[in-house]
């Protein structure tokens, strides 16, 4: 009688949404349940609202369901699975631990770095804080911004509330103690600190009377600098100290953390004001707080349309191209506009780094592939028991995700303890890379779940392709070969071609990893031989007083005085970068010739020295004259160049009289004429292609180097003499400091370090593959042995050789070992070939080249072979009983 009261509709809703084999027994069900909750009292709209939510918790649980075959379902049971297989097979776990935990970090460290690099800069607010440059299409670098279009910008833009522009500086400072010390700084507009959302701790910030030209001499100094040199002074707003020798008065102290743009401790007030000609005004980086309306990429066109409105079009205007970009761009300059993951080089290492995943994928699947090939009868077993393939499919696959997961935790635990000890820090430091003390090497969220992501990426390729492979027969065909003592799996064309390419893969990787040890050692002692005894000199990095060029010059000269009245001292030399060093890359062309359009000139590493620089470094000149007096008058144009230039540049022709000019990458589209008056050998212009070197020397005038780096012949073991030149140099020029010191010898350390890393990751990336390779070789043996145990012992016990039932066993891998050696060579050729410079036209390179392969081909050949060894040894002790017991 109750369910008489049931509406029609709730029936027609049930009937609409509760489908399938099933529905008829939900619908049972609800119907009871209505009719209960009638029968205990409730209302009929409370009822009838119950069997309408019921009735759609039901047709959703019926479609998860629908969509979720049962078979797909990973449980607790398959992870405990997981686990039990990785302590019963402790060779493959180990092996697979191993080579996972290498490929995995390696897999996800260049985008964990971007992000490192890439990160917003410490300040408030930071992402609506977005910096203004321009782009040069032409020349693909950032171009100049100056003040004038810091003024323009400031004066038109509606997208930002406030714009700040920002100079980087290092100063000479003197806070009363009687030390002075090199601090970064920078000059900025009053503006900046608003636009940054700071506050100082004490005093105050600058004002925009403190940016007039003739105001008063003020500075804001850092937390750090202020506990560490004037001792937290509460008092310290008044204070007077020294920069570059001249005045300034503290009117205000950061807190702590802030390091704006970088890692700067005092700031000055900018006082650029717009020249004449916009070439003579000093770069500036440009930076703006978005208004709260606005997004980057309105205000990057806003930017545009007044940068075209400004220049009133043209080839400048089409050139420059105006981009609002993050903060990080303010360290990052140089990058394009989609930062390291644009360039070419980026997506290339990306690539490469994913190489190693690869081939441990693959190898890591050969051994997956062997080991659940023993299990085949269980399987099969399982199977007519009634498991689904897809349940079956679902645990080795949950055991394969054990197995990654495992290896992306080991990697990520070892990560963040390499990166919280700094060493990565420490080793960029080594090789002169210095980095803000907020870019944080850190794992991140972000960088686990790349790690977890190639964590079941590797358990797809590793786990799913060889459980298809033994899952495939039926159960019939199973279970006969499994009572055969057989896996009822055979490897076919797919895992003998991943074991050629994994052998081709290694042959060329320690081909490589030969070619680039046999460069790293030409590198370093291409860096030893720079044409001077290098051993003998001091390097000094002098920070110099004053902006202008007369303090700067009468500091200079009186130190270079004293050095040469030093007892022990054979020569002193100053230059903009020594031997050994880093120089500048620039371009030219040569008075006569015509470039090619779209070429940029000829790449020349340039330098700035004073004019007894040859003569102190005893490197005389070989054709023409050095440098004179005459060279530093107003209007002398004349340059020396190396021996490389005129080798490469003017064919071996006579070089002097020539001309050549740059070929500017900025507004200007050509430099002056410069005349060559000498000619020079080699000096560790570039140590890294020391034939690549060409070379141009100008002459440098007293003071006109700002910081200069100081080279003092004081003999053997040189840096015993650093102590006394800073005492000569606190002496001689009381407002200058020298910064760094070292052997000239040292000067090449950084890239040597470099050189070595690169070395030595090939030779371990070279041992991981090797052992990728002799694990997946020793797994297919291990399996073809044990398939062919009947066959051994029968051929055994009717008195067949041994050696050619070993060669019988061994030779399907030998002849993989050989096919895989063949493809190998090629690719290991093509490496060496790319590393050494001539190599098509120098007949000892290319004999080289051979003697390189030979090792890569012996090592992967020996290691097969061993690989070979065991199983092969194995089967020939199989015995006739054997063979029956397992037939039997």
């Amino acid at each position: 009688m109750i369910g008489r009261r049931r509406p029609r509709a709730l029936g027609w809703l049930a009937i609409l949404f509760v489908r399938g084999p099933e529905a008829p027994f939900v619908r049972a069900d609800l119907d009871d349940s209505h009719d209960r909750d009638l029968a205990r009292g409730l209302p009929a709209w409370r009822a009838h609202g119950r069997y309408v939510v019921n009735t759609l918790v039901s047709s959703s649980s019926l479609l998860v369901e629908r969509l979720r075959p049962s078979g797909l379902r990973p449980s607790w049971i398959d992870v405990r699975l997981g686990l039990r297989m990785l302590v019963k097979y402790p060779v493959l776990t180990g092996v697979a631990l191993f080579t996972l935990a290498i490929g995995i970090p390696v897999g996800v460290a260049p985008a964990h770095f971007a992000d490192a690099l890439e990160a917003p800069l410490p300040i408030h607010e930071a992402r609506q804080v977005r910096l203004i440059r321009y782009w040069d299409l032409e020349a693909r670098r950032r171009g100049p911004t100056t003040i004038s279009d810091f003024l323009s910008w400031r004066d038109t833009l509606t997208s930002f509330e406030s714009l700040g522009a920002v100079r980087a500086a290092a100063y000479n400072v003197d806070t009363g103690s009687g030390q002075v010390a090199s601090v970064s700084g920078a000059e900025l507009t009053a503006s900046t600190f608003g636009v940054l959302g700071a506050q100082p701790q004490v005093g105050r910030f600058f004002i925009q009377d403190d940016e007039r030209a003739g105001a008063a001499a003020i500075v804001v100094i850092g937390h750090g600098l202020w506990r560490a040199r004037l001792d937290g002074d509460p008092a310290v707003v008044g204070r007077t100290i020294r920069l570059d020798g001249i005045a300034h008065t503290v009117v205000g102290v950061m807190p702590a953390g802030f390091a704006f743009p970088a890692s700067q401790q005092l700031w000055l007030p900018l006082r650029d004001r717009p020249m004449p000609n916009p070439r003579d005004e000093r770069q500036v980086s440009i930076f703006g707080r978005l208004a709260s309306n606005a997004t980057p990429e309105r205000a990057e066109a806003e930017v545009r349309v007044a940068q075209l409105a400004r220049a009133g079009g043209g080839e400048v205007a089409a050139r420059f191209v105006p981009e609002v970009l993050p903060t990080s761009f303010l360290l990052m300059g140089g990058l394009p506009k989609g930062g390291f993951r644009s360039l070419p080089e980026f997506r290339f290492i990306q690539i490469l780094t994913l190489v190693p995943l690869f081939v441990a994928c693959a190898n890591v699947g050969l051994l997956i592939f062997a080991r659940t090939a023993t299990r085949s009868s269980e399987f099969a077993v399982r199977t007519a028991l009634g498991a689904s393939r897809a349940r079956i499919l679902t645990q080795v696959f949950t055991e394969s995700l054990v197995l990654s997961v495992a290896a992306a935790s080991v990697s990520l635990l070892l990560g963040g303890v390499i990166t919280a000890s700094g060493l990565v820090t420490r080793f960029m430091g080594g090789m002169g890379i210095e980095l803000p003390d907020w870019v944080d090497f850190g794992l991140t969220g972000t960088t686990v779940l790349r790690a977890l992501g190639l964590a079941v990426l590797s358990a797809v390729i590793a786990g799913v392709a060889p459980i298809f492979r033994v899952t495939g027969r039926s159960i019939n065909q199973s279970i006969q070969r499994a009572r055969a003592g057989r896996s009822g799996t055979r490897f076919g064309g797919l895992t003998s071609a991943l074991l050629v390419a994994d052998v081709a893969i290694a042959v060329a990787i320690v081909g490589f990893a030969v070619a680039l040890a046999d460069k790293a050692r030409a590198t370093i002692d291409n860096g030893q031989a720079v044409g001077i005894e290098a051993s003998r000199y001091l390097a000094a990095e002098l920070r110099l007083p004053g902006g202008a060029a007369a303090p700067s010059a009468t500091a200079q000269q009186a130190v270079v005085d004293r050095l040469e009245a030093e007892p022990g001292v054979r020569g002193v030399t100053v230059a903009n970068v020594l031997p050994r060093m880093d120089h500048d890359i620039q371009f030219v062309e040569l008075d006569g010739e015509e470039l090619p359009p779209g070429s940029p000139g000829h790449g020349v590493r340039t330098a700035q020295v004073d004019t007894g620089f040859f003569d102190a470094l005893g490197k005389p000149v070989l054709m023409g004259r050095p440098f004179n007096a005459a060279d530093l008058s107003e209007g002398a144009s004349t340059v020396i160049v190396n021996t490389t230039f005129v080798e490469r540049l003017l064919g071996g022709a006579n070089p002097i009289g020539r001309r050549v000019r740059y070929v500017s990458r900025g507004l200007e589209s050509r430099s002056s004429w410069y005349e060559i008056v000498g000619v020079v050998g080699p000096l560790g212009m570039h140590v890294l292609t020391p034939e690549q070197d060409e070379g141009i020397y100008h002459p440098a005038a007293p003071g006109s180097i700002n910081p200069v780096w100081l080279a003092v012949d004081v003999g053997p073991d040189p840096e015993q003499f650093a102590p006394r030149l800073r005492t000569i140099v606190r002496d001689a020029a009381p407002n200058a400091v020298v910064t760094r010191t070292m052997s000239l010898d040292q000067a090449y350390e950084g890239d040597s370090y470099l050189v070595a890393a690169l070395a030595l990751g090939a030779v371990l990336m070279m041992g991981v593959l090797l052992m990728l390779a002799a694990s997946g070789i020793y797994a297919i043996m291990s399996f073809s042995v044990a398939e062919r145990t009947r066959e051994i012992g029968i051929r055994v016990a009717l008195g067949a050789n041994r050696g050619r039932i070993a060669w019988h066993v061994a030779r399907r891998a030998l002849i993989q070992l050989a096919a895989g050696a063949l493809l190998g060579m090629p690719i290991a050729a093509l490496a060496f070939f790319e590393l050494q410079e001539g190599a098509g036209r120098d007949p000892s390179v290319i004999l080289a080249t051979l003697l390189a392969l030979v090792p890569g081909v012996g090592i992967m050949i020996l290691v097969g072979v061993v690989a070979c060894a065991a199983p092969t040894l194995r089967a020939l002790r199989v015995t006739p009983v054997e063979a029956l017991k397992v037939e039997g």
